[in-house]
């Protein structure tokens, strides 16, 4: 059966970039259909309740939105306008090592620098050089990203007038960027320390990518009001408004081609809805080995995506707290503990081996919520973990998984309840909800590789990868999302808003 109602474009996936990019079309008089095949909308926007506490799946905090930023004026173009978002503390991220020693992270920019010269006072001239390259560097990913949206013509001219740019930077990891300036070991992890915030250990990560996901806090960090789920609502208004849909539970089993033209999409019931363009926010990998033919598959294109690795995996524990527990030692900043000064080394090995994860972070969302009341509190800790413990169950069934699992499970859980109750001594007391979920869970909700929270690895060969571009080869299906844009909330709308561009190109005009 095909639905003969052609929309002007579907989206598959309502996570940020999805969400996005049929805003972004819609705004522009688009006819979007947005598809989801879970029962709720947001990807890693959405939220969970348990025994009435609410937590983020993945929006933790976001760099500036003010009115001013460019990400602010992206917003408000999109048209999302009801959405607000509370500034947190100038000290948004609280960075702990061992001997207690501890920096915060403050913004305005100018206030970082002044506090790590304070903190390395031998390291002035080190700090100054490196901030500098920080600033150079962040420029090269939108000139990629431009390159690869625009036509062809526009995109070689790009590359060839800031070629050296992009030379010096996109091949470098973060490691190898600080070593350039800094030869203090503490500095060198303080610098590194975030690297959470996109899934970029210092050794393999992306320099370009750090210093694009650093300086987007530079002015401060905020949190939207209402919480994550505030987010999706809010666009599919827009989609709605003129004339689009979204639907839940709408599983798309495979994108319709047409020749080397992608005509609509076939849903696991067997029908299919056609359109003149298609838009999948799935992933580029989940796109290819998922939703295309196999003889797309064997394609460079194709072979260039599935060469990248997944990212990095990630354990997390959810508490449900009663009580005043910002007197307790609660913040609304994010603490990052590391057990060494190593920061490298944060992946949690075998757990009944490695009695505690190396390092983990941990949010407070319900304080950074000024719509938050009362006195239940939400905490996350989230412990980056080695996908092979998971390996085995990757074909299981959510929900129905055996007792070794389970064993593993409650063994991680019980650690991370642990480590908590270490750093947070005041507030154990406080704690009433409990619950861990691990990489099969962010399997079975996005359908990443791994369950990677940022899909693809975040190396220098994944900047420089052509491939993960809106544009592809085949007529008609645009990518959207992270993998086309950045890691991270801003990072996958962006990658939204650029999908739109390739279908609308006046759209590129709000980027800047």
């Amino acid at each position: 059966m095909t639905d003969r109602n052609e929309w002007d474009v579907i989206v598959i996936g309502s996570g940020i970039g999805g969400l996005a990019a049929g805003a972004a079309l819609a705004r522009n008089g688009r006819r979007v259909l947005l598809l989801e095949r879970h029962f709720v909308l947001g990807g890693l926007t959405q939220t969970f309740e348990r025994e009435g506490f609410r937590w983020d799946v993945g929006v933790h905090y976001l760099g500036d939105l003010s009115a001013d930023a460019p990400e602010g004026r992206l917003l408000r173009r999109l048209g999302v306008d009801q959405l607000q978002f509370a500034p947190m503390p100038p000290a948004y991220d609280r960075l702990h090592f061992p001997d207690d020693f501890r920096f915060d992270v403050r913004a305005p920019e100018s206030a970082w620098i002044a506090d790590l010269k304070a903190a390395f006072p031998g390291q002035q001239d080190a700090i100054d050089a490196y901030c500098a390259a920080l600033a150079d560097a962040t420029s090269v990913a939108p000139l990629l990203f431009a390159a690869r949206s625009t036509p062809s013509v526009i995109g070689k001219a790009l590359r060839w007038w800031k070629g050296s740019r992009i030379e010096r930077w996109a091949p470098m990891t973060t490691a190898q960027a600080i070593r350039g300036f800094v030869d203090d070991p503490r500095l060198a992890a303080v610098l590194a320390a975030q690297w959470g915030d996109f899934g970029g250990a210092p050794s393999t990560g992306s320099f370009v990518l750090h210093a694009l996901v650093t300086r987007s806090f530079r002015n401060g960090a905020c949190y939207p009001v209402g919480g994550a789920a505030a987010i999706a609502p809010a666009f599919v208004r827009v989609i709605e408004r003129a004339g689009g849909e979204a639907r839940c539970n709408a599983d798309v089993a495979r994108i319709v081609l047409d020749g080397d033209r992608a005509v609509g999409v076939r849903l696991g019931d067997a029908s299919e809805i056609r359109a003149a363009h298609v838009v999948s926010d799935v992933g580029a990998r989940g796109t290819v080995e998922r939703l295309l033919p196999q003889a797309w598959r064997e394609s460079d294109w194709a072979r260039e995506i599935l060469a990248l690795a997944p990212n990095i995996a990630n354990v997390a524990l959810y508490l449900g707290l009663e009580g005043d527990i910002d007197t307790a030692g609660a913040s609304a900043a994010n603490d990052w503990w590391y057990d060494s000064w190593s920061v490298e080394d944060a992946v949690w090995g075998d757990p009944f081996e490695q009695a505690r994860p190396p390092a983990v972070f941990v949010s407070f969302p319900s304080l950074k919520d000024p719509a938050h009341s009362g006195p239940r509190h939400t905490a996350e800790l989230h412990a980056w973990a080695d996908w092979k413990l998971f390996e085995a169950w990757q074909n299981s069934e959510f929900g129905g998984r055996d007792g070794e699992y389970l064993a593993l499970k409650d063994s991680m859980q019980r650690t991370l309840l642990d480590v908590f109750r270490d750093k947070y001594p005041a507030l154990a007391p406080m704690i009433r909800f409990c619950e861990a979920s691990t990489p099969l869970t962010m399997l079975a909700f996005t359908g990443h590789e791994h369950g990677a929270f940022y899909g693809l690895e975040t190396t220098p060969r994944r900047l420089m990868c052509d491939a993960l571009s809106p544009r592809t080869p085949i007529s008609g299906l645009v990518l959207a999302g992270q993998d086309v844009g950045t890691p991270g909330v801003m990072g996958a709308l962006v990658g939204g808003v650029m999908a739109a561009g390739v279908i609308e190109p006046r759209v590129f005009g709000w980027m800047h």
